[in-house]
């Protein structure tokens, strides 16, 4: 019983412990961050995101650029009904001056 009561302690600090240093890290490496972990969520699904996926689960993909959006649903077009995108980066043909960003109307 105490083994119980310790391990539910300690997953509780370890996520808390997690949250804390990506919430401390600055504005861009938090988003870097989180980009990384969306284009694998989108282009590379665990099984467990899968599995989720078949249960009905909607992931939402924010600010990613329009070629790795393009690039998701053509390499996974059988899970389009799980993905939704919002504030898609559109880049300007010269790469050069800032990406247009998509007005969706979702905040």
């Amino acid at each position: 019983m105490d083994f119980l009561n310790t391990s539910g302690a300690l997953c509780a600090v370890s996520v808390f412990l997690s949250y804390s240093v990506v919430a401390h890290a600055d504005n861009d490496s938090t988003v870097a961050l989180s980009r990384d972990f969306q284009i694998e969520r989108l282009l590379t699904p665990s099984v467990t995101e899968l599995a989720a996926e078949d249960r009905g689960s909607v992931y939402i993909y924010d600010s990613l650029e329009m070629k790795q959006v393009n690039a998701g649903l053509d390499q996974h077009f059988d899970r389009i009904e799980n993905m939704m995108f919002i504030r898609i980066h559109h880049l300007p043909p010269t790469g050069s001056g800032p990406a247009q960003i998509e007005d969706d109307d979702c905040e």
